[in-house]
Formats: C-alpha cells, structure tokens, sequence
C-alpha cells in the first residue's frame, strides 16, 4: 500500500500538501489505478499518479477560467495564468511516467491472435 511518504519521496514539495488533501488524492489514485492492468506494478502506479495530483494541487486552484495566479478579495479581482499547452498527464513529469509506464504494462498484454 502506498503512503504520502512514498510520493514525498519523489518530490519533497509534496509533503507541504495539507494531510486532508493528501489522504484525498491518495484515495483518488487508488481509485484509478486498475489492479488488473497494473498487476504486480500496482503501488508504482498508485505513487506516480498521487504525484501527478499532487503537483497539479501545489499548482494552484483549477476554475472554469483557468488555474488561478492571483486573487484578492478587496474591490474583487482575480488572475488567470495563461494556459499551458500541456494538459493531462503530459503536464506535470510525474503524469509522463505514469503514461510512460502505463504503455508499458498495457503493450506487455498485448498478444497476436492468429488467423
């Protein structure tokens, strides 16, 4: 079983996620991550898409209009960051090499059937 420890160790700005929203992302991870394509490379998988959650929380709060970059209260006012040409798992590392070895797993499967 994967604990927040285990995607810490992969990036240590990780452990600065409040543990509430931790635990949640975790639970989504496990969530999403199928035991039947994973098999023995379950965990691995679980760790890289917490990661990639992760990331994508420290990132910042994702709206409608966009991630957040600034916002005041006062005479309201808020900021979007412009928008990346990266989205889903390509835009953060960790979601590439959770793609990465999710290819991986599902091309090992892969069988010819004759004809």
């Amino acid at each position: 079983m994967v604990t927040w420890a285990d995607v810490a160790a992969l990036d240590p700005a990780l452990a600065s996620i409040p543990v509430a929203s931790q635990t949640a992302i975790l639970a989504d991870a496990v969530l999403q991550v199928s035991p039947t394509t994973w098999e023995a490379r379950t965990d691995l998988g679980v760790k890289y898409l917490a990661a990639h959650l992760g990331t994508l929380y420290l990132h910042g709060q994702v709206t409608v209009g966009g991630l957040v970059e600034e916002e005041s209260v006062g005479a309201v006012k808020r900021k979007y960051a412009s928008t990346s040409s990266t989205s889903g798992l390509t835009a953060t590392r960790w979601g590439q090499e959770y793609e990465r070895l999710l290819r991986l797993n599902i091309n090992g499967r892969l069988f010819l059937v004759p004809r």
